[in-house]
């Protein structure tokens, strides 16, 4: 069928599954053998709502894991987020680990609810399908009719109906058909190739008196005639070279007739394929085009499926022919070639630059850029006096950033610069790469400095040589930190890790960049008049002349990342040494520097409060996890990218940062409305909880903590109200101190060596740690009679596990406690003598706190399992508080949100969990204070007046901060208070709250801390939300203001080339014209969809904004008049 084909060699890729163990220390392990395990991938959209998708592969179990290798299910990712926001929200020590949950149904699309929930405009739980029913189970329906389905099927290879004479003409053979024609008619060689002139890339089948085969419609006669209208005849055609041409088509590759246009007014051969649809593989003498449906198709489905292009070309090829019998023509170095060339027209295309009289080559870096309409954009969505506005407010228009690193983007050592050439150098997303990596280059090797928190993996492995085989590394990216959009010229590759100078370069590029990405703006003079002087869409914009939007136009830039607290400390000092052009002037402006909410537990403590999204004012409920979650829709490109040249891989790269912000955009309208649905009703939540807690205080303390917060926030230098001043205590710290005695004591042979590993410290901290997993195991064993058989099967392995881990301690605990073996050796023969198994959990370990009395070891052991328990019980209050706190958090929303049976009996279901959790804790803080009680009659005064703050733990001291009877509605709140005659200022605090450290903390001091805290959180709290509400509302009338202000630029593109031909200009209009109704169009349907829940910010406690304290300003009451 394709004579002449020429087979070429392609690279074979091998398929490869690489397993990667989690060999955490201390952990339950089991080791069974090969597995069917479900990988679940978790992401969570903007707003926090989160999505699942399931995965299967047969391989082996990590042979050590926390806990057994259980699915992650969707109940239990709520939990952990909700887990989250409680620990990053209210401070909290830590979240439930993950449990087991309830499967949801296996048919529904993860990523078609991910779709529904982006395009929800209510916030709500995560939408399920309901529990379908045999009776309307359409999968079960379709089993009755599969026969006649695939009856159907086979109807079609035959001939059905038809006549044997053609359906057209009527007297000659009906053989042949068309696949791609509607109806499938019969009809004859004669009449298939006339009706199939405006359709030359069908496909034809002929009838052979016994079944179809495949034919063409070449080989019927079917000449394809380029350079005339349909119907017009060429006195002078020229055919392609061979009489062969290959076209790239959405159903195969075809090999067609085709017929070059010779006359003398004929346009060149290419001109002649682009307006027949098709775009050619080569500027000279062309063989080989692809219909741009094909081109449009594939680039649509590579930004969703991220597909690459062989996988395309292998597609097209078998819908050719599937069977591997036919020679089919492989041009998949000309698709490449056609795709490349094709998705830098399309980004040019879109961006204006056709419509430019100085040409494409007059194109500014980042120029092509798709920018956030949400986001500060001076001269576009901001008033002209925005700069006016008073200092209270001005973090209204403070500019979001968000810095982050990917490794999963690397390229590899193949081709380069030269005989990969670029086509569009830093005119999107990525830096110019000269200009940038001449800066890189310059800096060499990056000065190790001392750091003041915790080893950040960016920061040490910025020097080492795992990147050595790599020709990058990964990217970084300075995004908008609100919407998740990337930004222009704010995209850099790297070489050796997340080096200061390529983030630095990146983050300056981002700020100082003149962001007139659209080309030249109209000026004054071609402006409409103002319709009013009230500010409406119109004037946002061209009102006033529209300047590059520069790094000096902004006065609050809030920048985000992992590693701030690292990355600010000397960022002016490097930035000198950069050229001036991408200098910041610092002069009248706010640098604000903080960590991701997610990332901030990794810190030390200091960074909890320096660094906190939560205690800055003017933030509001930003995370600045917009790059993290970025993330996932770019990594799946990686496999394809990682083959490519380095021009070819940044603008792969940038076309879909281009498409992903394109997406955004219109996305906005109902992203922003949920958002404000969300933000009302936590506001007014958070500000009713505030003036409760803060009404039931007394008046000179609440007064006083007040002047302490405002004096902090204006100046952090002053006393931080946030901060206990007594240190908390971990059975981490405690072991450090344990280990630097041990090699003292070693070291001065005040012990004796008698194992070459393992010290008298690491020995207790081990079996305290098989303990706490005697517990766990314990706790996880209880009957349950609908346990499944791989259910029993992991807690016999654990069991087995653990049983393994005790005899190996036992062993090295003869060693420095040899007195235990009399006592294990009796309960050995006890056991041999009830015949009853002892369960692994049951094992006695005889650490020196459940020593008989008559049974004593060394001194130096009591006391180092003391300072451990009081450091454990420390620790299990802090986890027992976050459970609660926790647990509460969750009664409130269940009241609030959840109706319905189905949603009641999930809610109920994560609440249990919770509630496990919580038992679990209390259960250790009880083990850990009897042996304190044990060791402390055995010690004397060694550590005398830890019970003052470690009291003994009843029942009913496990209660939540606020004292409500929790589950209960607001209502029967309300009613059990007024029964009671309780006022909140009558609450008894439970106890554990008022332990705030080490030592022996008086009730009044410990409390009085306490409520402090709280109250500054909640204080907190209730701000960020009230910012939040003025922030969405800012938000919204900025991208109303910049639809308004590109709809207006559009218009102007329309008729400033002036060196066209009519034909020419008539579509160069009229793409202006249609790109400024879109932007109107999207403009009108976001004000209608806005408008009503708008009102809803006027109404409510927390509508004043009295909790921020802000002067009144018509920057937060205006609202955009529609127009």
């Amino acid at each position: 069928m394709f004579p002449g084909s020429k087979n070429r060699n392609r690279k074979r890729r091998a398929d490869t599954l690489e397993w990667h163990h989690d060999d955490s220390a201390g952990a339950d392990t089991f080791a069974p053998p090969i597995a069917r395990r479900r990988h679940t991938d978790i992401s969570v959209n903007v707003d926090g709502l989160s999505s699942t998708q399931n995965s299967y592969v047969h391989a082996p179990a990590s042979p050590t894991k926390s806990r057994p290798s259980e699915p992650i299910y969707r109940d239990d990712y709520l939990l952990h987020q909700m887990g989250l926001e409680m620990q990053v929200e209210y401070g909290l020590p830590g979240v439930p680990d993950a449990v087991e949950g309830e499967e949801f149904e296996e048919d529904v699309d993860p990523q078609y609810q991910r779709h529904l929930d982006d395009n929800a405009v209510d916030e709500g739980i995560v939408k399920t399908r309901r529990k379908r029913t045999p009776a309307d189970n359409p999968l079960r329906k379709w089993l009755d009719e599969r026969d006649n389905f695939l009856l159907e099927l086979l109807r079609q290879d035959g001939r059905g109906t038809s006549s044997p004479t053609c359906q057209d003409c009527h007297t000659a053979d009906g053989t042949v058909r068309c696949l791609d024609c509607y109806g499938a008619r019969m009809v004859c060689k004669d009449c298939v190739v006339p009706s199939h002139h405006q359709n030359p890339l069908h496909r034809i089948e002929i009838w052979n008196t016994t079944h179809f085969e495949p034919s063409s419609l070449k080989a019927l006669g079917l000449v394809m005639q380029l350079g005339h209208s349909l119907g017009t005849r060429c006195i002078n055609p020229r055919p392609a070279p061979g009489d062969r041409f290959i076209i790239l088509h959405t159903n195969g590759i075809h090999d067609v007739a085709l017929n070059f246009c010779a006359c003398p007014t004929a346009e060149t051969d290419t001109v002649q394929l682009l307006r027949a649809g098709l775009y050619p593989a080569t500027t000279q003498s062309p063989e080989t085009a692809a219909s741009i449906i094909a081109l449009e198709f594939y680039h649509i489905l590579t930004f969703e499926s991220k597909a690459s292009a062989f996988e395309f070309h292998n597609t097209l090829s078998r819908l050719t022919d599937n069977t591997g019998t036919i020679d089919v023509p492989d041009r998949y170095a000309e698709l490449l070639r056609m795709l490349r060339q094709w998705r830098n027209l399309k980004m040019l295309k879109r961006a204006g630059r056709g419509h430019d009289p100085a040409g494409l080559e007059a194109t500014k870096e980042g120029e092509c850029a798709v920018l956030c309409p949400a986001c500060p954009q001076p001269g576009k969505n901001l008033e002209h006096d925005w700069q006016n506005a008073p200092e209270a407010i001005q973090w209204l228009f403070a500019l979001f950033l968000g810095n982050d690193a990917n490794f999963r983007m690397v390229r590899k050592k193949v081709s380069s610069e030269a005989a990969d050439p670029t086509l569009s150098a830093g005119w999107s997303y990525f830096c110019e790469m000269t200009k940038y990596r001449e800066i890189v280059d310059k800096a060499g090797e990056q000065k190790k400095e001392r750091s003041t928190c915790v080893k950040h993996h960016a920061v040490g492995d910025a020097n080492t040589s795992r990147f050595a085989n790599l020709a990058t590394s990964g990217i970084g990216t300075t995004d908008c930190a609100r919407h998740m959009m990337k930004r222009p010229t704010s995209v850099g590759d790297l070489q050796q890790g997340e080096k200061y100078v390529n983030m630095d370069q990146i983050f300056f590029s981002s700020i100082t960049h003149p962001h007139d990405t659209v080309s030249q703006p109209p000026g004054p003079s071609e402006l409409p008049p103002s319709p009013s002087p009230i500010p409406s869409p119109s004037h946002y914009g061209p009102e006033a002349p529209p300047s590059a939007t520069k790094a000096e136009d902004y006065v609050r830039i809030v920048a985000s990342y992992d590693i701030a607290c690292q990355w600010s400390i000397h960022l002016w000092e490097r930035m000198e040494a950069f050229p001036e052009r991408i200098q910041i002037d610092r002069e009248g402006k706010t640098f604000i520097f903080l960590v991701p909410k997610f990332h901030l537990p990794a810190h030390v403590t200091k960074c909890h409060i320096a660094y906190s999204f939560n205690l800055t004012v003017g933030v509001g409920r930003t995370d600045g996890e917009a790059p993290e979650r970025g993330w996932s829709f770019i990594n799946p490109l990686a496999a394809s990218t990682k083959e490519m040249g380095p021009a070819s891989y940044r603008e792969t790269i940038d076309d879909h940062f281009g498409d992903w912000n394109h997406k955004k955009v219109t996305g906005l309208g109902k992203l922003l409305i949920r958002r404000l649905r969300v933000a009302v009703a936590g506001r007014d939540d958070h500000v009713l909880d505030f003036y409760s807690y803060s009404d039931s205080l007394p008046a000179k303390s609440v007064l006083l903590w007040t002047d302490e917060v405002e004096n902090w926030e204006k100046d952090a230098a002053c006393t931080n109200p946030f901060a206990p001043t007594t240190k908390k205590i971990n059975q981490n710290d405690v072991r450090l101190a344990l280990a630097n005695e041990d090699t003292a004591n070693l070291k001065h042979d005040k012990v004796a060596l008698v194992h070459e590993e393992i010290t008298p410290g690491i020995l207790i901290a081990q079996g305290m740690e098989i303990e706490a997993q005697q517990i766990r195991l314990k706790a996880d064993c209880k009957p349950d009679a609908a346990a499944t058989s791989l259910q029993l099967t992991k807690l016999q392995e654990r069991k087995n596990t653990l049983r393994r881990k005790i005899k190996a301690w036992t062993v090295v605990q003869l060693l420095y406690m040899p007195e235990v073996a009399p006592l294990r050796a009796a309960a050995e023969r006890a056991a041999c003598q009830s015949k009853a198994t002892t369960e692994s959990f049951d094992i006695p370990l005889y650490l020196p706190s459940s020593l008989p009395s008559c049974t004593r070891t060394q001194c130096v052991l009591y006391e180092y399992e003391f300072r451990l328990r009081r450091a454990q019980a420390y620790e299990m209050l802090d986890s027992l508080r976050g459970h609660l706190q926790l647990r509460h958090h969750m009664y409130k929303y269940k009241d609030k949100n959840v109706r319905g049976q189905s949603a009641s009996t999930r809610s109920n279901n994560l609440l249990s969990k919770v509630k496990q959790k919580a038992d679990a804790s209390a259960m250790q803080y009880r083990t850990a204070r009897a042996a304190l009680v044990k060791l402390t009659s055995i010690l004397g005064d060694f550590g005398k007046g830890w019970d003052m703050s470690l009291k003994e733990l009843h029942e009913e001291d496990i209660r939540a901060f606020t004292d409500d009877a929790e589950g209960e509605t607001r209502a029967e709140k309300l009613k059990r208070e007024k029964r009671k005659g309780l006022g909140e200022g009558k609450k008894k605090l439970s106890w554990i709250w008022m332990v705030t450290g080490v030592g022996g903390d008086g009730e009044d001091v410990g409390l009085q801390e306490a409520l402090r805290i709280q109250w500054c959180k909640a204080r907190a709290r209730a701000m960020r939300w009230s910012e939040e509400v003025l922030i969405l509302r800012e938000e919204m009338q900025r991208v109303l203001a910049f639809f308004g202000w590109h709809a207006e630029w559009w218009d102007k593109q329309a008729h400033r080339r002036t060196d066209l031909s009519p034909e020419a200009a008539k579509g160069v209009a009229a793409y202006a014209f249609k790109q400024a109704r879109i932007r109107r169009s999207l403009r009108s349907s976001y004000d209608d969809l806005w408008r009503t829940t708008w009102q809803s910010i006027e109404h409510g406690i927390g509508a004043n904004n009295a909790v921020l304290n802000l002067p009144t300003s018509r920057f937060i009451t205006l609202y955009p008049e529609s127009a």
